[in-house]
């Protein structure tokens, strides 16, 4: 199923910071519209719950990371955005400057058009693909196209190409909804597409005359509705916002082993691993270089400049060995001298611990959330429900 996820219309491979500034200004702008709040689940549940989103959180969407991966240059962007956004440079986060909620923003309904007998592609067809699918099974033009059809009205905030499914399978309906960002445009675009006196204006694409409609209101924004979509849960949502309330498991415990953590600073974000770690240091240290056998655990993230040699004994003075040839780079790290190491001690030692027993609990956390999302999902599933939207 096509996502509604616009395309760029800057260039995505700019080669000049202005342009490539400009694409993500207007990749910012839509993420962050109502009209892409509207049905993005995952940014809204963001942003109710930690009240932002954050740079690196973006820098996954797929349609900014292919425009650039400089944070710097994300945070300009959104500077140019002070009427929608908000910026802490210093947290990594981006807010929007009026909070998102159904009850002020509605479901779009009101700055919608639907437009129909919208063109779909003839192919060649195998007997059974046209006996399942119909001839035409394929739209022949993109979102943009229709954009750029509806922007003399007004500014277009998004353009959803629909969808029905049949045995599992997606197929267009020739028809898409065409949300404008404010009251203005939807009042020129429906005096003119829809006038209640006089004819109205034909619009043409690719030799289909459009026909319009007005968009009814989804029922929970219907009149009389007693319920809206994410502010007031329904009773199924709060049980189970209650069962993932309840979830609990019994806390890892770890205990501490004096004199076997090795802090290390320094490390190159670029080559390092766990596997040069491991080269590095284990013919000093007197293990063996198998994960499983040697009792040697580094913990290191890729692309982290500090981590952690952990023994499961203590060895001081092949340690201290290490340590001094290490610090004095007789021995290297992806061919790289480290920054310092030492022997973690007092404090320092007993936060690592500390800090250790915390990640191993928050893993076994996420292993359930995981393992519950998954039991949801399947249950959706069972119940036929299909499509969603890839994240851009």
């Amino acid at each position: 199923m096509a996502d509604d996820t616009p395309t760029p219309t800057s260039a995505v491979a700019a080669s000049t910071p202005e342009a490539m500034t400009t694409s993500l200004v207007e990749r910012l702008h839509f993420f962050f519209s109502n009209a892409n709040l509207r049905q993005d689940k995952w940014m809204r549940t963001e942003m109710k719950e930690n009240g932002c989103i954050t740079l690196d959180q973006l820098l996954k969407f797929q349609t900014i990371k292919s425009i650039s991966t400089d944070k710097e240059l994300l945070v300009k962007a959104a500077g140019e955005l002070k009427e929608e956004i908000t910026v802490d440079a210093e947290k990594e986060e981006l807010r929007r400057v009026v909070p998102f909620d159904w009850e002020t923003m509605g479901d779009g309904s009101h700055l919608s058009l639907c437009c129909k007998n919208v063109p779909l592609t003839e192919e060649e067809k195998s007997e059974g693909e046209k006996a399942f699918y119909g001839a035409k099974h394929e739209y022949a033009v993109t979102r943009d196209e229709l954009k750029a059809l509806f922007e003399p009205f007004g500014k277009v905030g998004i353009v959803k190409l629909r969808f029905g499914r049949k045995e599992g399978k997606a197929y267009p309906l020739g028809m898409a909804i065409i949300e404008f960002e404010n009251e203005e445009g939807m009042a020129k675009a429906s005096a003119e597409l829809l006038p209640k006196e006089g004819e109205a204006k034909e619009i043409e694409i690719k030799g289909n005359k459009l026909t319009f409609e007005t968009v009814k209101p989804m029922k929970c924004f219907q009149k009389g509705a007693k319920r809206a979509r994410d502010d007031k849960k329904d009773d199924k949502d709060k049980q189970e916002k209650e069962e993932e309330e309840e979830i609990q498991f019994e806390p890892v415990k770890v205990e501490m082993v004096k004199g076997c953590v090795i802090a290390l600073t320094g490390l190159s974000d670029e080559t390092c691993d766990r596997e040069s770690i491991r080269e590095a240091v284990s013919d000093i240290l007197k293990v063996t270089k198998d994960i499983k056998t040697s009792g040697l655990y580094v913990d290191y993230t890729r692309g982290a400049t500090s981590g952690n040699l952990r023994l499961t004994e203590s060895k001081p003075e092949e340690m201290k060995e290490l340590v001094a040839k290490l610090n004095d780079g007789t021995i290297l790290i992806a061919n790289s001298k480290v920054g310092s190491a030492k022997m973690l001690e007092g404090e320092e030692e007993v936060a690592y611990w500390k800090g250790f027993e915390e990640f191993l609990n928050n893993r076994k956390r996420a292993d359930l959330e995981e393992k519950r999302q998954k039991k949801k999902q399947k249950r959706f599933s069972h119940k036929g429900r299909g499509g969603g939207r890839r994240r851009q």
